[in-house]
């Protein structure tokens, strides 16, 4: 029996056929999905980058500005530290910070390197302001002793030339540097100056150097305008301290003790006087040494050159001694010996005394810690 053939059936047609067209693109909009997930990554990227460089531009332009200030401080501050190892710490950080902003590629940089290493400059910064601040205390304090010594050097130069005939517009001005000197001595008290800024303690500082200098000078003008009306010998000098010499600052003439010299000296007039008993088996002859005021008060005679004025003399200081034995007189083996020998113990007969001199005194002779003007 012959079988017919029958054609394959025919597809159906879909059941909603917009789906069966919607299917196609969907590779393309895959695609699509993809290109805008890298393009967010990307910018992503470029964001994080951008901060990134921005962070480091920040840093380093901090960083930056921190070395120029540790680089003036460092130079301004030359000569102003009590420590000079605080700016030797500043001057490496300073180079350290160098090396990060010059010495280092961007790309090679790490986050917070820069801030770390301002962090490092403003704690050498801080060390050297803190010397600074040291240095202006101890230059206050030094200025404060000094000006004190200055002040108790002035106040007995100023109660010696009461009632003495003298310059008495240059005492005044001695009285008003005093004054002046009292008023900044109190201004730099501890207590004044507690918390001050370091502008202000250089300034009292400066200001105690001033008032020192101009109270000294005063004070020189006041002891030469005295030493002109007093001492007119150009080989004299007055002196305030003469004849007012302390008792715990003079000693004894072991071998006569009616007899006192300064005492610093004492041991180089026994070492002459052993050197001389060695040579003509005696001891020095003392007439005459230390004299107080009142001393040579009594002894000075306006008419007679023989002894100096009150206060111009160097037995007022202790440093000279009239002495006997043979010594007294010129060309004896005694005062030759001395000539010879005493410059050795430092003791010598000075210029003025000499047989040629303004007042010829074979007798005299002064120590070598003399003022220069009496040699």
């Amino acid at each position: 029996m012959t079988q017919t053939a029958f054609p394959p059936p025919a597809a159906e047609p879909p059941l909603f056929p917009e789906a069966a067209s919607a299917k196609k693109p969907g590779k393309r909009r895959r695609g699509r999905h993809n290109t805008v997930i890298v393009s967010v990554l990307a910018l992503l990227l470029a964001v994080t980058v951008g901060a990134a460089y921005w962070f480091l531009e920040r840093e380093a332009a901090g960083l930056a500005r921190q070395a120029e200030s540790a680089d003036t401080l460092l130079t301004q501050s030359e000569g102003r530290v009590a420590d000079p190892a605080t700016r030797q710490a500043l001057a490496e950080q300073l180079t350290a910070a160098d090396d990060v902003l010059d010495g280092t590629a961007f790309v090679d940089r790490l986050p917070g390197q820069a801030a770390e290493a301002t962090e490092d400059l403003i704690a050498a910064s801080d060390g050297v302001w803190a010397s600074m601040v040291e240095r202006a205390r101890g230059d206050i304090t030094t200025g404060r002793d000094q000006l004190e010594g200055a002040m108790a050097r002035a106040e007995k130069v100023y109660a010696a030339t009461e009632s003495l005939d003298g310059d008495e517009l240059t005492r005044s001005a001695l009285r008003s540097a005093l004054d002046s000197a009292e008023v900044t001595h109190t201004r730099t008290r501890d207590d004044r100056l507690a918390g001050a800024a370091l502008v202000q303690l250089e300034q009292a500082a400066g200001d105690l150097g001033a008032r020192r200098a101009e109270l000294s000078s005063t004070t020189d003008s006041m002891i030469s305008a005295q030493d002109a009306a007093t001492c007119p010998a150009p080989d004299q000098l007055w002196t305030p301290e003469s004849g007012r010499i302390p008792d715990q600052r003079l000693a004894p003439v072991p071998w006569d003790t009616r007899y006192r010299v300064r005492a610093d000296i004492l041991d180089s007039l026994i070492a002459l006087n052993d050197a001389f008993r060695a040579q003509f088996g005696t001891d020095l002859t003392v007439n005459s040494a230390y004299r107080s005021l009142a001393d040579q008060t009594g002894l000075y005679d306006p008419s007679s050159p023989i002894a100096a004025a009150p206060g111009c003399s160097t037995h007022g200081l202790g440093l000279a001694v009239d002495l006997g034995g043979g010594i007294q007189t010129f060309g004896t083996p005694e005062h030759e010996w001395m000539r010879a020998n005493a410059p050795a113990h430092g003791w010598l007969h000075p210029g003025w005394a000499a047989p040629d001199g303004r007042v010829p005194e074979a007798w005299h002779w002064q120590h070598e810690k003399s003022p220069a003007e009496t040699l």
